[in-house]
């Protein structure tokens, strides 16, 4: 065995001794001592599970900003329309590649559109006229929700409707309405046309817009 000669004091050699004979079991930021292979190796395998627990929490986040990206759907009715009593509005579906709703063809909303559980944005819009010189009779337009009301708004005495059915005077409607329907449910969205005492109503490019926004 070869013999080497330490340029170190006793001191310096006692103090190296103690470095590893007294050896840490996990890293630690202010120690001067080192750190046993198991330690390090306990200490890198935390962080590597730390590492995937926000890997795993961030593709949860993903996975759910997937899950509740926005939808949109249109439902139309563009042909001038008359309406002599109370009656709902018979739509027709003119943009829905998500599937979002059903327009029902039967039964109390016929004409409206079904959607599951979900918070939507919905839009209507839409040209009405009444005229008949009277005040005392108008119609009412509602845009409802299985039954339910979201908003009204009344429709007299427009302006002159002029002998042909395309020239007299149609006030715009517009309503806005956030609506939230709870999982595994369903609701109806229908817009229905209010008589009061005797008159006439007409329609023109009736549009209702469905945004599904989770």
């Amino acid at each position: 065995m070869s013999n080497f000669i330490l340029n170190n004091t006793a001191e310096e050699v006692n103090s190296a001794i103690g470095k590893v004979a007294g050896a840490d079991n996990t890293p630690t930021d202010i120690s001067p001592l080192m750190v046993t292979s198991g330690g390090v190796k306990a200490y890198v395998d935390s962080q590597v599970s730390a590492v995937d627990s926000r890997v795993t929490a961030a593709q949860a986040d993903i996975s759910s900003l997937q899950g509740a990206r926005i939808a949109v759907a249109t439902y139309s009715r563009t042909a001038y329309t008359s309406y002599s009593n109370t009656k709902n509005i018979v739509l027709s579906e003119s943009y829905d590649p998500e599937n979002i709703g059903t327009v029902l063809t039967s039964g109390t909303y016929s004409g409206g559109v079904r959607v599951s559980g979900g918070t939507y944005l919905i839009t209507f819009t839409g040209g009405f006229s009444e005229h008949d010189f009277d005040f005392a009779d108008r119609f009412t337009v509602n845009l409802r929700s299985s039954g339910t009301i979201l908003h009204s708004q009344k429709v007299n005495e427009t302006g002159d409707l002029g002998s042909e059915f395309t020239a007299g005077t149609y006030n715009n409607i517009s309503f806005t309405q956030v609506l939230t329907i709870p999982e595994n449910s369903t609701t109806d969205i229908n817009i229905q046309v209010v008589e009061t005492s005797t008159s006439g109503l007409r329609s023109v490019n009736v549009f209702l817009t469905l945004m599904r926004l989770g």
